[in-house]
């Protein structure tokens, strides 16, 4: 099926960084590759992803040689949404709302461990 996507915009790129994050140490192309589910992109097709994420500083390339290239995340999924949540409240002219208006989107839970997290940090300083 040459030619026919299986996959909307950014959704191999995403399931490369899922791939990667399970992985301890940086993983080569084949290693990535057999981590999918059906359908399975080309090994071509994930070097080229590959290349893109390292452009958009998302992966980085770890050559041991000519020949054996791994790769690996830049940024733990924990790190990225941090780094997501400070770009877009640095890229808005109210801050405070924006801020308000993801305290206010969140449950109980992430409530109470935010506050507790906001408590320890502040006993720290």
């Amino acid at each position: 099926m040459s030619g026919t996507r299986n996959r909307g915009r950014g959704e191999l790129e995403a399931e490369v960084l899922a791939i990667l994050r399970t992985h301890a140490e940086p993983a080569g192309a084949a290693d990535i590759q057999s981590a999918f589910t059906e359908p399975t992109p080309a090994y071509t097709t994930i070097l080229t992803a590959l290349d893109r994420m390292i452009e958009k500083g998302e992966v980085t390339r770890h050559a041991e040689s000519p020949r054996k290239v791994r790769f690996a995340a830049r940024l733990s999924a924990a790190e990225n949404a941090s780094d997501s949540m400070h770009r877009a409240l640095k890229s808005t002219d109210d801050r405070r709302a924006a801020l308000l208006q993801f305290a206010g989107d969140l449950d109980a839970d992430d409530v109470d461990m935010l506050r507790s997290a906001l408590g320890k940090k502040r006993r720290a300083t």
